[in-house]
């Protein structure tokens, strides 16, 4: 990837001109703030390169194209093509600034420090006059800890008078994660979802050891919760150069439900570890253990369908032939045959998933459902009570699931119906 790079900064070393400035943090859906709008008259008789569409015909692509593209590349977290497409901006002479801030963005996005204070360096040379940004914009968060992005920070607030430290008043990014981090130390915290966010602030401003503590506690807090808490400390260590515990973190994150097959693809913040040969059986398993390569919606909107989910059957059936203690993978079973209106079989699978602590209290609801469907009302009123004492957040389903309807009658249901709209009352309160 180095190379690949080395390759793109290569791309865009244009000749420095001076243009209106632009912030990835005031986009417009076309890329535009709309006081850019006014002013882009000059920008728009740019240079126009000949290009070949799809078809093999030439076409016309000027500097507006690729900054448009760029942008479009950019949001969808397509760095590398978007850097390319902002070089093409940059040599085509048009909203060259703004550009060269764009491509320091994703140089940063993509961990590459050395490209992204480079070019942040050249669109400051070139006339960004948005010091603000650089203080503001999450583009360059994985940059705040570098001595050198300080001085630049330094040297842009003195562009303008209201910007000079004297007068700044405002806590930067980096003082601020650390903050919150230490006051949820102080408490102590059990609050894993606020670990959670700082830690993720944390990883992203690239402070590492306080990103490791805050997601480790993130983890112990969020119960059945936390599996993206464990991919984001497997990105930790895998940017801090710590590729054992990268890979331990990243295959406990997959067996936890983690479920993005192309962020183990595209994601930088592991990028060290798909070198290791370890890291392709954690990519296949994240690949079978995905329901969503089977959870396509049919044309009568059902989620029923014996046809629609023997592949998965088949599948988790042979995966837990040599994986038994998968708890994710008889979870998954359960639902595929839960689908299939194999209930019966459906709650063994569950009930396995269970034992080996995987989700457990919406594994213990969807038994409750099985049960339900199969008109089991005792065992079905058993179940989610078992569901509700583990910690299932029941008033998000209970009013809505149809899986329950044979239970609505039973004066029973009663109380569980109370508990949602309670749950819900208070949710409006807040």
């Amino acid at each position: 990837m180095k190379a690949n790079l080395k390759r793109l900064a290569l791309l865009a070393l244009v000749s420095i001109v001076s243009l209106t400035a632009y912030s990835q943090a005031s986009r417009g859906y076309d890329g535009l703030r709309d006081s850019d709008k006014a002013k882009r008259g000059s920008d728009e008789k740019a240079s126009l390169r000949r290009e070949k569409d799809e078809d093999g015909k030439n076409e016309t692509r000027d500097g507006e194209y690729w900054f448009s593209r760029g942008y479009a590349l950019h949001q969808s977290d397509h760095y590398i093509e978007a850097i390319e497409a902002f070089s093409h901006s940059i040599g085509l002479g048009f909203r060259q600034a703004t550009s060269m801030y764009n491509v320091a963005c994703g140089y940063a996005l993509l961990n590459d420090k050395d490209n992204a204070l480079f070019w942040l360096n050249r669109s400051l040379a070139a006339g960004f006059d948005r010091a603000d940004l650089l203080k503001d914009d999450s583009d360059l968060d994985p940059l705040r800890s570098d001595p050198r992005f300080k001085e630049i920070v330094q040297k842009a607030s003195f562009t303008k008078k209201e910007d000079k430290p004297g007068k700044d008043k405002t806590t930067s990014r980096l003082e601020d994660a650390v903050s919150n981090f230490d006051q949820l130390r102080r408490e102590p915290s059990r609050d894993g979802d606020e670990w959670y966010k700082v830690g993720s602030r944390l990883l992203r401003l690239r402070d590492f050891d306080r990103a490791a503590t805050a997601l480790t506690q993130a983890v112990g807090h969020l119960g059945y919760g936390g599996a993206s808490a464990m991919y984001n400390l497997a990105c930790t260590y895998s940017l801090k150069g710590d590729r054992a515990l990268g890979l331990e973190w990243l295959e406990k994150s997959i067996n936890a439900g983690f479920d993005n097959s192309e962020k183990l693809k595209d994601d930088p913040d592991i990028a060290s570890l798909r070198g290791e040969p370890r890291f392709k059986s954690i990519q296949e398993l994240s690949r079978v253990l995905s329901l969503s390569q089977f959870n396509s919606p049919k044309s009568d909107g059902s989620q029923y369908s014996k046809q629609r989910w023997a592949p998965a059957i088949k599948t988790y059936e042979s995966f837990l032939q040599d994986n038994p203690t998968n708890g994710r993978g008889w979870f998954n079973l359960g639902y595929a045959l839960h689908f299939s209106r194999e209930h019966a079989r459906a709650v063994h699978a569950f009930e396995q998933a269970v034992q080996f602590g995987y989700r457990k209290p919406v594994s213990l609801y969807n038994i409750a459902c099985a049960h339900a469907m199969m008109g089991n009302r005792d065992a079905a009123f058993a179940w989610l009570e078992k569901s509700a004492d583990a910690g299932f957040d029941l008033e998000g389903y209970v009013l809505g699931d149809d899986d329950l309807d044979n239970l609505r009658s039973d004066p029973r249901f009663k109380r569980f119906q109370k508990v949602a709209d309670d749950g819900h009352k208070n949710k409006n309160n807040k």
